[in-house]
């Protein structure tokens, strides 16, 4: 289904943290002494480094939270809709003695969450970038211990000291290619239920870590090979593009769209898909 682009769009916002965000980097400095046990993950910005949310740490969270939203969706790790196509298939060249790996086909056979962020048969409609801070930002360090679950008080031994982001803003993009409107509705309900704390980032989220607020949502869509007249679109020639602005703006022109809507989950076809 990419071999015709039909359209494609860029979502910008901002990840505002509400209570400390702890993603762990994985490395430990055993030549410093003085360095946290657990550090905030960086990256290299202007030859700085930077706290970072990797954009694999961001789809992670947001397909988990569509896998809680769609219905019908596979258990990607124990059951995968893969391989049930993946059998479908090998049955269908037994039978038929042909390929049964058309792109529309595997679509249609995924379950919704594939359909959106891809499995290991059906490529990706959605990708994120990593998100970096924008302006100041706090880096803090707290040391936890192990606590006795008999006398509830804390142990001997066990300390470990870990490092954290707080008063930080970062600023994320989520690009779209090929996407129904139902793919954009379910992105927005999980800016819903980001806000309401429902999903939330990074580690020691049973301690309150990793709360966030999404602000200062606008997105860019482009329709390609649309001949007729497109309210609010500008036609640049080879497409038609429209920038908008606002999270609720953006809300209202999906009104219409049920993510609990069975048929619109299954269609297909992008060409009988309503242009935002």
């Amino acid at each position: 289904m990419f071999r015709k682009l039909y359209n494609e769009a860029v979502i910008s916002f901002e990840l505002k943290t509400v209570s400390p965000l702890f993603i762990r980097s994985g490395r430990e400095d055993q030549l410093n002494p003085t360095a946290a046990d657990n550090t905030f993950i960086t990256m290299y910005r202007d030859g700085e480094p930077v706290p970072v949310v990797p954009g694999s740490s961001l789809k992670g969270v947001f397909r988990s939270c569509a896998e809680q939203l769609l219905p019908g969706s596979c258990d990607i790790f124990r059951n995968p809709c893969a391989n049930r196509i993946k059998a479908k298939e090998r049955q269908m060249d037994r039978q038929q003695g042909k390929e049964f790996s058309l792109g529309k086909e595997r679509y249609k056979e995924s379950c919704p969450t594939c359909k959106l962020f891809g499995s290991t048969i059906l490529k990706s409609r959605v990708y994120f970038d990593d998100a970096y801070p924008i302006g100041k930002y706090k880096i803090g360090s707290r040391v936890s211990v192990a606590i006795d679950r008999i006398t509830g008080a804390a142990m001997k031994g066990p300390v470990y000291e870990f490092e954290y982001i707080e008063n930080a803003l970062f600023k994320c993009n989520i690009y779209l290619k090929n996407f129904f409107r139902w793919h954009i509705k379910l992105l927005f309900e999980i800016f819903d239920r980001i806000d309401q704390g429902f999903v939330v980032f990074g580690g020691l989220t049973s301690k309150g870590f990793g709360q966030m607020r999404v602000q200062n949502v606008n997105m860019m869509v482009r329709y390609f090979g649309k001949h007729e007249e497109m309210e609010g679109y500008i036609d640049k020639g080879f497409f038609k593009e429209k920038s908008i602005s606002g999270r609720e703006t953006i809300s209202a022109l999906l009104k219409d769209v049920s993510i609990n809507d069975q048929n619109l989950l299954q269609g297909c076809d992008l060409e009988y898909d309503k242009a935002l």
